[in-house]
Parts: structure tokens; C-alpha cells; sequence
């Protein structure tokens, strides 16, 4: 089998168009996992009667389901249900005029949030009790605790953590597909289907993804490193 080297060029192309779809979905899903990834794990971590251990629950359930099922279960209940709740809450939107992006960003989302909650979760745990027994015992808040002490030491350390979560998430993106999404990876099938060139769509592919992990990786380094200085100057 040959390897044609023009039919990667067209491929890469035509899939580059589709990056900023693949980055929407990654970093929309990112921001929404943090922001409810942050409130598990607080809520985790001053044991809040009742919700804490049914979110840890749920969080446990939840990682030992595969992304791909996530996507077909939200997709499956959506197309049954989403008219019923529509025509009940008097939208005129309709299933079948839903723009299906939006299905898989709900299902990146649900899986941001549960790695989301478990890296605050580990970042809070490596910050010593001591410091939370002083911020008590000078009369902060719970907010201003999390705001000034825990929050400020906490993102730096996770930080590496949550730039592996968006490279995992803009792979997992390529699972949007299957609700009829174009990004970057059913863009380079699509032209592969015309000339029945997959090696060549697949290899402008994986090109595009360990670009765009190179990218994420030396940005994320770039921004702790500069995190981590201006702790320091701040500490001392």
C-alpha cells in the first residue's frame, strides 16, 4: 500500500479548518468542570452533611463509565424526552433542530468534572491542616479561607494535572462524531471516505492532536512556572 503525501496535505487542510470546533468543545467542557469540579470538592472536603458522601458516590459510579456511553446515553434521552420537556416548558425549539455540539459538550462536561473534582480534591489534600487551623483561628471565613489560602495553592499544583485534562478532553472530543459533529477528526474522515485514503487522513490527525498537546503542555509550563514565582514572592 502506498502512502500518498498530497492526500495528507488535503487531509491536514481540511481538518485544521475544524480545530477551533475541537478547542470549543474541549475548553467550553474544561471551564464548566472546573466550576463544578471546584464545588465537589469543597464540599468533599468540609464533609458537608448528606451531600458530601452522595456526591462521592456518584463520583464513583460515574468514573467507571466509559466517555463513548456517556455520549450515546445523553444523545439516546435526549432525542426521546428533549421535545416532551421542550413542549412543557413552551419552547418552540425542537429535537430535531438541536444543535447536536451541545450533546457532547454535556458529556466532556460530566467527565471534566468528575477529573476536575478529584484533581482539587488531591490539590487540597497536599496543603497542610496547619494553615487551615490558622486561617480559623485568626477569624477567616470559610470564603476567605478558600480564597486566600486554599485556592492560592492550590492552582499551581494542579495546574499540570488540569492541561492533561484538556489534551484528554480534545481526544475524547473526537468521540462527537458519533452525534453527527464535525471537528477535526470526522472533518479528515469525511475526505477520507471520498479517496479511501484513512492512512493519510489518520496520520493529518494525529498531527493536529500532538500539535495542539504540544501547544497546551509548554503553555501550561509557561503559566505554573510564573504561578509558582509569584507564590513565592508572595510568601516571602
Amino acid at each position: 500500500m502506498s502512502f500518498d503525501l498530497s492526500t495528507m496535505i488535503h487531509s491536514l487542510q481540511v481538518a485544521s479548518q475544524y480545530i477551533g470546533t475541537t478547542l470549543f468543545m474541549a475548553i467550553i467542557s474544561l471551564m464548566i468542570g472546573m466550576i463544578l469540579g471546584l464545588g465537589i470538592a469543597l464540599i468533599r472536603l468540609y464533609k458537608v452533611k448528606v451531600i458530601s458522601p452522595i456526591l462521592q458516590t456518584i463520583i464513583t459510579l460515574l468514573k467507571g463509565v466509559p466517555i463513548v456511553l456517556i455520549i450515546l446515553s445523553i444523545y439516546l434521552i435526549a432525542s426521546k424526552q428533549f421535545d416532551v420537556w421542550a413542549e412543557s416548558m413552551g419552547w418552540s425549539l425542537r429535537f430535531k433542530n438541536f444543535q447536536m455540539i451541545w450533546i457532547a459538550i454535556v458529556a466532556l462536561s460530566l467527565l471534566s468534572t468528575i477529573n476536575s473534582s478529584e484533581i482539587f480534591r488531591g490539590a487540597f489534600a497536599s496543603i497542610k491542616k496547619g494553615q487551615l487551623d490558622a486561617a480559623h483561628s485568626i477569624g477567616l471565613s470559610p470564603f476567605q479561607t478558600i480564597q486566600r489560602v486554599l485556592l492560592p495553592q492550590a492552582i499551581p499544583v494542579s495546574l499540570p494535572m488540569f492541561s492533561n485534562l484538556l489534551i484528554n478532553l480534545i481526544k475524547a472530543s473526537a468521540l462527537g462524531s458519533m452525534v453527527s459533529v464535525v471537528d477535526v477528526f470526522a472533518a479528515a474522515k469525511i475526505t477520507a471516505q471520498q479517496n479511501y485514503r484513512f492512512l493519510e487522513a489518520y496520520i493529518a490527525v494525529a498531527i493536529i492532536y500532538w500539535a495542539l498537546s504540544f501547544l497546551i503542555e509548554k503553555g501550561a509550563g509557561f503559566l505554573e512556572e510564573r504561578m509558582t514565582r509569584r507564590l513565592r514572592r508572595s510568601t516571602t
